[in-house]
């Protein structure tokens, strides 16, 4: 049965454009700033009715015109996030050394199987889950609640015998509840399985912490410091630079994960796709110039884009459905062993610490199809334990296989580890809050005024 929907199409963009990015969506892990953005009056105006209109208006500095601002508060402390990397209890860690146990096929549910299996074999989400941080007794959720459930499921796995195997439970049976475009008994996509998943646990964390309503009340870099994001998430920064002036402006996204575009006529690889994506550059002219706030006009510039906080934990989703979804583009598509993201890091990269950010693959999601459907096919995946060792993962069924028949396979979802965990942000100090206050004041005025000179125009 096919995935339903494109690989990453879920995602936040790993390159943002110079434009206005989308805006929030509760429930999701995109969280992207509230914060103000270079703005323009509108695309139904022409070109003089704009610079005349955006001349009248001022400019308003944005907020995060000198760098990415930390969280006003932590949801999760990240200390706890090394802690579980470098110290993680003993049992657990053994544990992890050795052959999982297999999840039983209830009926369509590979794609869960092997999506739980890598996170299962994601060292700092399972060391989290292993201390019970969320008691089941105490639960508020009156119905559902993904985060119990996930829990279960890692001590029942930590529980299992090696080569044994159970039933996914819950996860697979109220599969209604991870994404209510899921049905039961209907083979599934893994990566929004996944996606869908870890929204469910950032948004009970959020919960947990500030009530109900704590996507509205809390800003947007406090949400992105659940433990979710604290071992998947991180932040891509896009920047035009005026050609003329040499004024740069620049836009922070969190990310959950980086997708990579497939195309049935490239020959490149995950290295190769990552350079595309943080190293070349495009140059904006002609219809497509960019207003530049210091030269107050459209102007030639050029695009990029950098990692700015690297992840902990990155997951590289492939995308290898074309439109429609009616088929799937099966090529290989090479992925190294070991990955350094140093070259696509922003110079002036916050929380990296002293540890580069390398990392090491210790999962892969394989989706086999027959002749290229995006309709038929199976999930299976491969996991390294923590002696490196490697081991394939088909529903109940695991076996030891080696890492050069691993790097063979046309991956879907892949997962590396970072060697060591990156620094923390510092929480936000009063005068930059004041500050952010202060310019989000001014640029709500600054809109009302434009709203009412269009409106008389």
């Amino acid at each position: 049965a096919p995935p339903r929907a494109d690989p990453g199409s879920t995602g936040p963009r790993a390159h943002p454009k110079a434009s206005l990015p989308p805006t929030h969506a509760p429930g999701t892990l995109s969280v992207l700033s509230y914060f103000t953005r270079c703005a323009s009056p509108g695309p139904e105006m022409d070109r003089e009715d704009r610079n005349r209109v955006s001349d009248e208006e001022p400019e308003v500095e944005d907020v995060e015109a000198d760098g990415l601002l930390p969280p006003v508060k932590h949801v999760h402390d990240y200390g706890r996030v090394e802690h579980e990397l470098c110290a993680a209890r003993r049992e657990d860690a053994k544990r992890l050394r050795d052959l999982p146990a297999g999840l039983c096929n209830s009926g369509n549910t590979c794609f869960a199987a092997s999506a739980l299996q890598c996170l299962y074999h994601t060292r700092l989400l399972t060391a989290h889950f292993a201390d019970e941080p969320h008691p089941h007794d105490s639960c508020k959720n009156p119905g559902f609640c993904v985060t119990c459930e996930y829990q279960k499921h890692v001590l029942k796995a930590l529980d299992s015998e090696p080569r044994g195997s159970f039933s996914i439970g819950k996860l697979t049976n109220a599969i209604g509840s991870i994404a209510k475009h899921f049905v039961r008994g209907r083979q599934e996509d893994s990566h929004e399985y996944i996606r869908g998943l870890l929204d469910g646990i950032h948004v009970q964390a959020l919960k947990e912490f500030a009530g109900e309503k704590a996507e509205k009340e809390l800003d947007a870099r406090t949400q992105e410091t659940t433990i979710v994001h604290h071992i998947f998430g991180g932040y891509t920064c896009g920047q035009v630079e005026c050609i003329q002036c040499g004024h740069a402006s620049r836009n922070y996204q969190s990310m959950i994960d980086i997708p990579v575009e497939v195309t049935a006529k490239s020959s490149s690889g995950i290295e190769a796709s990552l350079k595309s994506n943080f190293l070349d550059t495009e140059i904006l002219d002609g219809s497509n110039k960019y207003k530049c706030a210091r030269c107050r006009a459209y102007v030639r510039a050029e695009k990029g884009g950098k990692i700015h906080v690297s992840p902990n934990v990155l997951v590289i989703p492939l995308k290898r459905y074309t439109m429609g979804r009616f088929s799937k583009i099966t090529k290989f598509v090479e992925f190294p062993a070991t990955l350094d993201l140093t070259p696509y890091m922003s110079r002036d990269a916050p929380y990296e610490g002293k540890s580069p950010p390398t990392y090491t693959l210790y999962g892969v999601v394989v989706h086999l199809d027959w002749g290229g459907s995006a309709h038929s096919g199976h999930y299976v995946s491969y996991v390294r334990l923590l002696d490196g060792r490697w081991c394939k993962c088909d529903d109940g069924r695991v076996e030891e296989t080696d890492e050069a028949t691993v790097l063979k396979q046309k991956a879907y979802l892949l997962f590396y580890e970072r060697d060591a965990v990156r620094g923390c942000a510092p929480s936000r100090t009063r005068s930059q809050q004041l500050r952010v206050e202060r310019l989000v004041a001014e640029r709500e005025a600054r809109d009302r005024q434009g709203r009412g000179r269009r409106e008389e125009a």
